[in-house]
């Protein structure tokens, strides 16, 4: 038995230092002093919609709020069933368009491929039909790219919960904000969120045909890897700005949840990026190790005290990471279920990592493998 508890000494102390690695880039994180003049980048907001007709409204007019009119926006309809396309048209804006797939064209990473080239801004900008961005986004997003002169960076986003289910999702969501803004603070960005993602249509332009294509899901993590290949790591940045933030709805319920989580971990199959298998096989044998002696706690006790040290320790070397980020999201009111995850985030996540390989999901009315 004793290989066993330097097993698993190991991977917890590994685990430990991974999530130390993803705080420090939180406690390092810089403080931006705005240029007082407006930007004068032209941008092209592009999103990707399918059967958005409740939520596109709400986004058209948090467009028009913008503090920064400076941009055109760009709608790719990948085959709407609805009344997406009218939707758009009745809700006018100013530079607006809409675009539509041709049959051959399915999905997200289809629709933004169509559009960007088309696309007449220096900086791209997506979003989702489904997010609603502060009346300053634009602003500060293209006052960022000025002034710090990145050629790719991710803007925060966070998930609104109002019940109590939808509090532990969004508190979930954190966890994975937390650790690609922590890991990208210190050169090495390995997970992005295409709800709020920019980068130079230039790049674009040089890497879109090494991007992998295989997935359904993926279009931004991705990119994301291709631009880590191509330029170097500190014209890659996280945007650390509460004015910047997007906000998009957490998922309804458990099904809902469990589908979105499968399509996240499916994409990890297609991985070349060093930092996101490390990232994934570490916290994927936690995961498995916990569960593992979990199980045996049950038929012989003498494992208990070994599981539930384990566990104590992820708590504890989890929390301050996820105290800070809920900080900077607003969302510290959710902090209160976090021991209510505990005991149970590393059954699921494990569940998600192996229906990944196997299963299949839906997004967007598809049924996708």
């Amino acid at each position: 038995m004793a290989y066993i508890y330097i097993v698993t000494g190991l991977i917890t102390f590994v685990y430990f230092m991974l999530i130390v690695v993803f705080t420090m880039g939180w406690l390092k994180k810089r403080k931006y002093h705005f240029r007082k003049d407006k930007p004068s980048v032209f941008i092209s907001v592009i999103v990707a919609v399918r059967n958005e007709e409740k939520n596109l409204p709400v986004l058209i007019n948090a467009l028009k709020d913008q503090s920064y009119q400076n941009f055109e926006l760009i709608i790719a309809d990948d085959h709407s069933e609805d009344n997406t396309v009218q939707i758009f048209l009745e809700n006018e804006i100013r530079n607006g368009h809409i675009i539509k797939l041709d049959k051959l064209q399915l999905g997200k990473k289809a629709a933004l491929a169509s559009v960007i080239p088309l696309a007449k801004g220096e900086l791209i900008i997506t979003t989702d039909a489904d997010c609603i961005p502060g009346k300053f986004w634009l602003e500060k997003m293209a006052n960022f790219y000025e002034k710090e002169k990145p050629e790719f960076f991710m803007g925060p986003v966070r998930q609104s919960s109002k019940k109590m289910m939808q509090q532990l999702f969004s508190l979930d969501f954190l966890s994975l904000q937390a650790s690609g803004a922590g890991a990208a603070e210190l050169g090495l960005p390995f997970m992005c969120n295409g709800a709020n993602l920019a980068f130079k249509k230039s790049l674009w332009e040089s890497i879109i045909n090494s991007t992998n294509q295989t997935y359904a899901s993926g279009d931004d993590v991705f990119l994301l890897h291709s631009a880590v290949r191509k330029i170097p790591s500190d014209k890659i940045r996280y945007f650390f700005s509460k004015k910047a933030i997007i906000t998009t709805k957490a998922p309804e319920n458990i099904r809902t949840f469990f589908n979105q989580r499968i399509r996240w971990a499916s994409k990890a199959k297609g991985y070349k990026n060093s930092m996101s298998l490390i990232t994934a096989f570490v916290v994927l044998i936690m995961n498995v190790n916990l569960i593992c002696f979990g199980i045996t706690s049950i038929f012989f006790p003498i494992a208990i005290p070994v599981f539930l040290g384990v566990l104590i320790l992820k708590t504890m070397v989890d929390f301050p990471l996820l105290y800070l980020s809920s900080d900077f999201f607003g969302q510290k009111k959710n902090l209160w279920c976090y021991l209510l995850l505990q005991p149970v985030y590393f059954i699921y996540t494990t569940v998600f990592a192996i229906c990944s390989f196997f299963g299949t999901y839906h997004w967007k009315e598809r049924k996708v493998k």
